[in-house]
């Protein structure tokens, strides 16, 4: 989690590891063929001074100090854990018709590899050798076309592999082995008294998370009510946890724009964020969601006057995924967007007007950060969710953002298939209003198609800012679900 003044300041109180800080181990290896001689043929033309052994070694080198030197001059993404840079070659021995990558090349690559998770190479044949060899996604850095070679060998073997022509596409896809690394080492709590069932809310949700952890390696832990407001009560006694929330909410007071809960009230809603904080570090969870019907007939919410809305506000800004009505569907697109984006995510019901292509969707759970967790807080303003003065909502002036594009999503109840569309902010609503009031609308390419796909899909849809559909689409294939695009 970013620290900022909402960051939580309690003693014995350690924050979960958000999975949105995924490292990936990245080593470059600069490849080729040196020969043993120099001659032309066939396939090799030049002046024969530049095909001595000794000017291709020459070469080869000064091609891995230049790539030294070109990443020592980067802001390397900070998903990128870079290995020390080397080569390997191939070899071609003078007279002997059999290319080959020598083994103590490929073994040179030993020491490093536990800490690798993606190759990247310059040439086709030692890519495909070092894919044979560890197993690992291979990526090629080549400007000529026939790069795309590569990839179709070691996809044959059941290993992830792309073609990209400049190190900003590179970067591009190491995002997306961050992201599918991120999804196993996520973890979600989940607290329902109702495992295994759908919500009343999202008939659509998917409610077999054995699968979803097989297919993802997303984790998750189910608490019900009674023990996590056990704890919340628990913890809530303590005049240390009392203070620090008193403080959150002077603070979320102070910087509002415009407010109408009082500072006891929204301390209630604060209480319960700390709570979902503490029990996921307890749980070493990094994800969240809880019902919202069933939730509120418990009447949890009424006897201590919150709603997790201004939580799961929150925990976005945290990089935290964190969805509403225990709605796994919508969790996995947020989850999706936000590693790929380092942002938080809006998410709620849409509405959509076929004949204009307008795509509205309203949820009073906007973030601060969706512009990126990075960044500083934007504006807000503090709503009372209830007409008895309690739950603390964010209300974001969706207005401020006409003209910005977005990246719309949901998983489909098998949790094998992902709807995306992408829209350009043409307005907002709902700064005032109790409930679920605060709305976007997007102008998105073909309502009716969209609206026609979502009866395969369900009902909250996760924004994001920003155009992620082709990344989406590349994840798709790496993480094996299916895209279904309307553009």
């Amino acid at each position: 989690m970013r620290k900022t003044m909402l960051t939580p300041n309690l003693p014995r109180f350690s924050l979960p590891k958000s999975a949105i800080d995924t490292k990936v181990g990245v080593r470059f290896v600069v490849t080729g063929v040196l020969h043993e001689d120099a001659w032309e043929g066939s396939c090799r033309v030049g002046d024969l001074e530049e095909l001595t052994y000794e000017a291709e070694r020459a070469e080869l080198e000064r091609r891995l100090a230049a790539l030294e030197r070109e990443l020592e001059s980067r802001n390397l993404p900070p998903e990128v854990e870079l290995i020390k840079p080397t080569s390997i070659y191939s070899w071609a021995e003078k007279g002997n018709p059999d290319i080959a990558v020598p083994n103590e090349q490929l073994e040179a690559l030993q020491q490093d590899d536990e800490k690798t998770d993606v190759y990247i190479v310059t040439h086709a044949h030692e890519g495909l050798k070092i894919a044979e060899r560890y197993k690992k996604p291979v990526i090629i850095m080549q400007k000529q076309g026939y790069a795309v070679d590569m990839p179709a060998a070691i996809r044959s073997m059941g290993v992830d592999s792309f073609h990209v022509e400049d190190l900003e596409t590179v970067f591009d896809f190491v995002r997306l082995f961050a992201v599918k690394k991120a999804f196993k080492q996520t973890k979600l709590l989940s607290v329902t008294n109702f495992p295994k069932r759908v919500p009343w809310g999202v008939a659509s949700s998917i409610s077999d998370l054995d699968f979803i952890k097989d297919r993802y390696g997303m984790d998750y832990k189910y608490l019900d009510y009674k023990e996590f407001f056990g704890k919340m009560d628990k913890m809530t006694k303590e005049r240390a946890v009392q203070d620090e929330a008193n403080r959150i909410a002077r603070v979320l007071m102070d910087n509002a724009t415009e407010n109408n809960m009082t500072q006891e009230d929204i301390k209630y809603s604060v209480l319960f964020y700390l709570a979902a904080l503490k029990i996921m570090s307890e749980y070493n969870c990094n994800a969240f969601t809880i019902e919202c019907f069933e939730l509120c007939s418990s009447l949890n919410p009424w006897n201590r006057r919150f709603t997790p809305c201004l939580t799961h506000a929150l925990l976005k800004d945290g990089g935290y995924p964190s969805a509403c009505e225990g709605d796994i569907n919508a969790l996995l697109a947020m989850a999706v967007e936000m590693y790929l984006s380092r942002k938080a995510v809006y998410m709620g019901n849409p509405n959509i007007d076929k004949k204009n292509n307008i795509l509205n969707i309203h949820h009073s759970v906007a973030s601060l950060k969706m512009e990126g967790i990075d960044n500083i807080e934007s504006s807000y303003q503090i709503h009372s969710f209830t007409k008895s003065g309690f739950g603390v909502t964010l209300r974001h002036d969706f207005n401020k953002d006409k003209g910005k594009v977005v990246t719309v999503g949901r998983f489909d109840p098998s949790g094998t298939k992902m709807l995306i569309t992408k829209g350009e902010v043409i307005g907002g609503g709902g700064l005032g209003g109790y409930g679920c009031s605060q709305n976007v609308d997007i102008k998105i390419p073909n309502g009716y198609e969209f609206w026609h796909e979502s009866q395969n899909f369900g009902h909250h849809l996760a924004l994001v800012f920003g155009d992620y559909v082709n990344q989406i689409r590349e994840l798709g294939n790496l993480m094996n679900f299916d895209v279904v695009a309307i553009l």
